[in-house]
């Protein structure tokens, strides 16, 4: 029995907990035990993960409590491999106890190319630890070259750093008309043109700036759906008031059926300030839509010709909305493209799993 415990979920469904949600539903258990660390409560993922077998761990607040809390779970769990999935390495308190109590092997498996709140003081720490973490990792994995830059130096050898890319199960993205029309008529979308966004309320994901380019939009039946929870949400339901667009905007929370709501979009829009691969982005283009993002994002982020490069600027944005609106063109399948490029979650679970069983067998 290989035993790993993965760190950490958070409550809202963001790109990590997208992954791992994945890979679980995806990786053959036999002889495998998948634990998790977690913050918050969400009942989707921690029912979900605990349908595939796995334990979840709520990580009480505090310095000192997560200490005692963590130090108990790791000794007495015995692990083979502590998978850590982080932004940055703003925080690297649980590497160094991995080190300290476990003889587990430490994976840290860098999913961006800042951390998720991109404050100057976790800018620094990132600084200060990463060099520290790269000696404490017995492997890295990144998902892209840019997040593996970020998170273990710019002069990292290909042979130190392994990419992973981030795999999504691609049968449930394909495009589906019959879903298309349900979720429109559901959300009351019938005959609009449909500007969708899935993303954490943070200042990585640059809401203030799609918002701001929607108020200024002049396509009488656009409507603009935004899926995800976070700190900054009610500061720009806020802003969306402000600009007079309130009631052409929907606020969906956090959903777990994403899948299904790109089905409903016409265009998927991602101006984010930083990104060290978007998985929702993949999902867009598997689901056949356009799908604009910022010159912020990697170029291994475009996998069909359906992606689109754009700088932050708001009449850029809006030029391009217009062509698609106006050239709307049928719904291409896009996941033998995507598989392809290496997006296929069986793939990634192949990866992965052979590390753990390889590395079980020494």
């Amino acid at each position: 029995m290989v035993r790993v415990l993965h760190s950490e979920l958070q409550s809202n469904i963001g790109g990590i907990e997208a992954f791992l949600l994945n890979l679980t539903k995806t990786i053959n258990k036999t002889n495998l035990q998948f634990d998790f660390l977690m913050r918050g409560d969400n009942s989707y993922l921690e029912n979900t993960l605990k349908d595939y077998g796995a334990n979840i761990y709520k990580v009480p607040s505090g310095m000192l409590n997560y200490y005692k809390f963590v130090k108990n779970i790791l000794i007495k769990n015995n692990y083979d491999f502590v998978h850590v999935h982080k932004n940055s390495a703003a925080n690297i308190v649980l590497p160094l106890m991995v080190k300290k109590y476990t003889n587990a092997k430490l994976i840290v498996h860098s999913h961006n190319t800042s951390p998720s709140g991109g404050s100057k003081v976790a800018i620094i720490l990132h600084k200060i630890n990463k060099n520290k973490l790269m000696r404490l990792s017995d492997y890295r994995f990144a998902c892209s070259d840019t997040a593996a830059a970020w998170m273990f130096g710019h002069d990292y050898k290909d042979e130190q750093v392994k990419i992973i890319k981030n795999g999504i199960i691609l049968k449930d993205y394909v495009y589906n008309p019959e879903m298309r029309n349900k979720v429109r008529t559901d959300l009351r979308l019938t005959n609009k043109f449909v500007i969708g966004h899935v993303g954490a309320f943070r200042e990585q994901k640059n809401h203030k700036f799609l918002l701001k380019l929607f108020s200024q939009l002049n396509i009488p039946n656009a409507e603009l759906v935004l899926v995800g929870e976070g700190p900054l949400k009610e500061e720009m339901k806020r802003y969306a008031k402000e600009l007079g667009i309130q009631d052409k905007v929907l606020f969906l929370g956090s959903r777990n059926d994403v899948n299904n709501l790109l089905q409903a979009f016409d265009v998927f829009a991602m101006p984010s300030l930083w990104e060290g691969l978007a998985i929702a982005a993949i999902e867009a283009q598997t689901s056949g839509l356009p799908t604009l993002v910022s010159t912020n994002f990697p170029t291994d982020e475009k996998v069909t010709n359906q992606l689109y490069f754009l700088p932050l600027q708001i009449q850029i944005w809006i030029k391009k909305i217009n062509e698609i609106e106006e050239n709307s063109k049928k719904r291409p399948n896009n996941s033998e493209i995507i598989k392809k490029a290496g997006y296929d979650m069986q793939d990634t679970v192949n990866e992965i799993k052979t590390l753990y069983f390889n590395e079980k067998l020494k």
